[in-house]
């Protein structure tokens, strides 16, 4: 199953960081996008319609949590990846899949990963799951 991905991140060093692990570590991670700002990531999302956004907390101008706020119900699953551990309840008030405290551990990434691959899997299996329940 591949997983298409934007990381949302305003230092670059950052998002090099996470695409250069993803790609050696999370093959079936595709990255389709990188946003330096929530400004930036809201249509690059519209149009990308990923299935996981990798997201910064802190940045300039709006944080993680605002461009979340801007999708009433955003159907795409969330990993922040930031520096600060003092998010993690309000990260979870958003359902966020995983919560990863930079540096990254390889480890950590990948079980993420795996988490979000298995909550995508059940989201695709209850949608069938309801368009077979219509059809009869």
């Amino acid at each position: 199953m591949q997983i298409k991905t934007i990381i949302v991140d305003d230092e670059k060093n950052g998002r090099e960081n996470l695409a250069g692990i993803l790609k050696s570590y999370c093959p079936e991670v595709i990255l389709t996008g990188e946003a330096d700002s929530v400004e930036k990531a809201i249509p690059l999302i519209q149009t990308e319609n990923p299935d996981l956004v990798f997201l910064d907390i802190e940045m300039p101008a709006a944080n993680g949590f605002q461009l979340l706020e801007e999708f009433q119900d955003f159907k795409f699953e969330v990993i922040f990846v930031t520096a600060y551990d003092n998010y993690a309840i309000q990260a979870i008030r958003f359902s966020a899949a995983d919560y990863i405290l930079k540096p990254i551990h390889i480890n950590d990434l990948q079980k993420a990963v795996d988490k979000v691959s298995v909550r995508i899997r059940k989201k695709e299996e209850s949608q069938l799951l309801k368009q077979l329940y219509y059809n009869l």
